[in-house]
Formats: C-alpha cells, sequence, structure tokens
C-alpha cells in the first residue's frame, strides 16, 4: 500500500485549518500544534517549508502566525506533497539519479514509470479545497 508520510498528513491538517480561517487571520503554529495534537517543532518545519514554497505566508514577531498565501482551490496535493517532501517518487528507479544497479536489466521500470505518471496525474488534478 501507498502511504503519504506523517509529515505531508501533518502539513495537510495545517493547511485545512489556515485555509477554514477568515481572510486576514493567522494561525499560529503553536496553536494548531495543541489543537490537532501535533508535534510542535516539526510542524514549524512543514510549515517553513510551506511558506517557502508560496503555499501560506508566514508573518514574523508576537502576534505571528501563518496566513494562505494561494486559494486553495489553486493548491494541488502534488504541489503539497513536493513541497514537504521533495521530489516524490513511487521507487528509486524512477528518479534521475540512475541510482539502480539492475536498471539496464530491469522488467518493471517502464510499468513504474507509467504507473507513477498516472499517480502525478491524479494529485495535480486533486486541490487542497477537494481534501
Amino acid at each position: 500500500m501507498i502511504r503519504i508520510s506523517m509529515k505531508t498528513d501533518y502539513g495537510l491538517i495545517a493547511l485545512k485549518h489556515i485555509a477554514s480561517l477568515p481572510d486576514g487571520d493567522l494561525a499560529n503554529a503553536k496553536e494548531i500544534a495543541a489543537q490537532f495534537s501535533l508535534p510542535p517543532n516539526l510542524l514549524a518545519k512543514i510549515l517553513q517549508s510551506l511558506a517557502q514554497s508560496g503555499i501560506i505566508e508566514a508573518h514574523k514577531g508576537s502576534g505571528g502566525g501563518y496566513r494562505m498565501l494561494r486559494n486553495p482551490t489553486e493548491v494541488t496535493l502534488a504541489q503539497v506533497f513536493e513541497s514537504i517532501e521533495g521530489p516524490v517518487h513511487m521507487v528509486m528507479c524512477t528518479s534521475n539519479d540512475g541510482c539502480c544497479s539492475i536498471e539496464d536489466r530491469c522488467t518493471v521500470k517502464n510499468g513504474l514509470i507509467s504507473l507513477e505518471q498516472k499517480f502525478t496525474e491524479f494529485f495535480t488534478s486533486v486541490t487542497l479545497a477537494d481534501v
């Protein structure tokens, strides 16, 4: 079974919460962590990654927090996954780093590449608003 990581799960929970706030309101990382029983330090790193990718905006200082920078209907799950995890591949042989020792005689790589493309197409078609 293919599963999303806990980091991505926490990121989606936080994003849905931030997206549910009235326009202009900020969500504090510690408050989100407490409300959803998430590890605060890990959540802070996840939110930083999402801010660096331009999905949310960070406001520093006292009274600071996070708000959506983009409309949830325009943020795809593929973008969220990549923001948190980096380039996502089902198996190592579908990445471009050539790390597979049996690549020259592999009988499943083409099928896995095709399957990975279908997953990517699906996660690109699903937005944060759909979740």
